[in-house]
């Protein structure tokens, strides 16, 4: 083991579906070894103080699924409010275009050092779907979403397993994050994800981050499944560095 490569933080657990007390147990379980406990109707539900339970119960960060989509007063106002409590990561739709994500970026500068991330086009459409969206295939709306984001100034884009690696390759895009849920393990049920990869597959194509759902907050152990997870990152980190 003296030869593998220590991976860092890489997973963001999406807990969605869970409630309060479910959210802090599984923090309580896993939150020190992830990037971020991503949360979004348990904030709704419990309000922002939650946010700070979720860190009290072992989170190093929590990420604020709020989407937000407005005209970019409003989202400046409400970025602001969503930092304030705690909350290091809050998305926003990159389809808000660049005032909008400028203003969410503006709402956190003097707040906390939130980061703010753009989602492109959604895991839960498929090809067909995106292009009735957006008008054009997945991956042209992905690469037009995040040019703005970068434009934006924001610190990163949330794209489905399909679109990172062409993203990453990007010389525009330099300097961003990447976000990527629909990541499952082969035999993992697909959920609702239509545009879904393997975390192997995700980290080879320049993810920065794994979104990862129900295979951890639906395990029996979600320790042992966090632990498969990672192993499987650890493997693709090898794998890149031996064909160096």
């Amino acid at each position: 083991m003296g030869n593998t490569i220590e991976e860092p933080k890489k997973i963001i657990v999406a807990a969605d579906n869970l409630t309060h007390k479910e959210c802090l147990e599984l923090t309580t379980k896993i939150g020190h070894r992830v990037h971020a406990i991503k949360v979004h109707e348990v904030v709704d539900r419990h309000g922002p103080t939650v946010v700070g339970e979720i860190r009290k119960a072992g989170a190093w960060r929590v990420f604020d699924d709020a989407k937000l989509h407005d005209i970019p007063k409003t989202v400046e106002l409400r970025a602001k409010a969503i930092a304030e409590p705690g909350a290091s990561i809050i998305a926003v739709h990159a389809s808000g275009e660049v005032d909008m994500m400028m203003a969410a970026v503006r709402g956190v500068r003097n707040v906390s050092d939130a980061e703010i991330f753009a989602i492109t086009v959604l895991t839960s459409l498929d090809e067909e779907r995106a292009h009735l969206t957006f008008g054009q295939p997945a991956k042209a709306a992905a690469l037009y979403l995040a040019r703005l984001a970068k434009l934006a100034g924001v610190h990163g884009v949330v794209c489905s397993p399909k679109e990172v690696g062409m993203l990453a390759k990007r010389p525009e895009l330099r300097g961003l994050k990447f976000a990527t849920p629909g990541v499952r393990s082969l035999g993992q049920d697909a959920g609702d994800q239509k545009r879904f990869d393997t975390p192997a597959a995700a980290v080879k194509a320049g993810a920065t981050y794994l979104v990862v759902g129900r295979q951890l907050t639906e395990a029996h152990d979600p320790v042992f499944a966090l632990d498969q997870i990672e192993a499987e990152i650890a493997e693709a980190l090898n794998d890149m560095a031996a064909s160096k």
